[in-house]
């Protein structure tokens, strides 16, 4: 006994404890929020799910999975900074995710969408799921199985289709093969009638309110370490230094293939620098890129005129007072989360600001 008693303080002595810096997980939060959103909401589509909220366990494990390459989504490693994330990082910006709570709020409550048949899906669900993520979709931190209700259904459908392909499999039971024979029908069921299961936690009248995290914290965050930056003037920027050896010619030809592989039309680029030289005026390295899918900015401006002041998404490249070159872009973001946006035009934006972003990557990492 004296000897497991000596094992299980060397254990606690050796295992590090984290107190979470809020501070530095808001600050690291605004890379997450190019696709997330600014609390963590998510967007409707497959590809930016809902993370406020979510169980400080899952998103420790989701975020270290990401980072340590058990999981893969290039993109948002890129943008994020993931693979530089120190443990406190992860502490960090998982607690601070953690704390917010948006399930009251109306605004930001998801609801079925208009296909699926609720019932099929609950009774489903509670065939085969509950055992795990509890009848009411919160999931259990034992079963390492994560929340589940109020999630946006396209991104559930999605997740359970990556595991019916083999894809995605459970941590806690690799082998297991429930969804083999669901039938899409029945996924997207399922998908229903969880994205309604936080309905009842809807407060008339309550409006959220983000936190006011006063204590400033000095750490350098995950996007300074890794070239990405969210400049403070509203969050409108969203910049990406070049990697070491990707020249400007490099940057603009990956960007420019990356654009024509997702069906991104180049619609306009200005040598800005070059033209000034040509006038015999020196200047900083400075062009711009323009790129536009007519289908969607048919889609927007149909939504509301005033989104054509957005168009056409462009990407600079700019050289800084110290020679380094960064690409910059507008953060739609800003848009995506505006009053302005109905929601059935929501995913259209979001899909166009995850496509810009790749272009960005692309042209960063000299890679496509």
């Amino acid at each position: 006994m004296k000897k497991l008693s000596a094992a299980l303080v060397a254990l606690c002595l050796s295992t590090p404890v984290f107190a979470a810096d809020l501070a530095n997980g808001e600050k690291i939060n605004r890379s997450c929020a190019l696709c997330h959103g600014a609390y963590g909401q998510g967007a409707p589509g497959k590809l930016s799910p809902r993370i406020a909220g979510m169980p400080k366990y899952y998103l420790v494990k989701a975020i270290k999975d990401y980072r340590d390459g058990v999981r893969s989504y290039p993109l948002m490693n890129k943008t994020s900074g993931l693979d530089q994330m120190t443990e406190q990082d992860i502490e960090d910006i998982s607690a601070y995710l953690a704390a917010i709570d948006l399930s009251s709020d109306a605004r930001f409550n998801i609801g079925p969408p208009d296909t699926g048949n609720l019932d099929a899906g609950e009774e489903l669900f509670n065939d085969e799921c509950k055992v795990c993520h509890a009848k009411d979709g919160y999931g259990k931190e034992k079963k390492e199985a994560p929340p589940l209700a109020g999630q946006h259904p396209a991104y559930l459908y999605t997740v359970m289709k990556g595991f019916q392909q083999g894809s995605r499999i459970h941590a806690n039971d690799p082998e297991d093969d429930t969804f083999l024979e669901y039938s899409d029908e029945e996924i997207i069921n399922m998908s229903a009638h969880l994205a309604r299961l936080d309905d009842d936690k809807i407060v008339e009248g309550y409006e959220f309110v983000a936190p006011t995290i006063k204590v400033a914290s000095t750490k350098q965050t995950p996007e300074e370490k890794a070239g990405l930056e969210i400049t403070n003037i509203q969050q409108t920027v969203v910049k990406m230094a070049l990697s070491e050896g990707v020249s400007v010619e490099d940057a603009i030809q990956a960007m420019n293939s990356r654009a024509a592989e997702i069906n991104l039309k180049l619609v306009g680029e200005q040598f800005v620098s070059r033209e000034l030289e040509n006038r015999g005026v020196e200047s900083p390295y400075l062009s711009i890129h323009q790129f536009c899918d007519p289908m969607d900015a048919r889609t927007m401006i149909m939504a509301n005129p005033i989104f054509s002041s957005y168009m056409p998404c462009r990407i600079s490249v700019v050289e800084d007072p110290d020679g380094k070159i960064w690409m910059m872009m507008l953060n739609l973001d800003m848009l995506i989360n505006s009053k302005l946006m109905p929601q059935d035009v929501v995913e259209t934006a979001v899909k166009v600001n995850q496509q810009m972003l790749e272009v960005m990557v692309a042209g960063a990492s000299g890679e496509f």
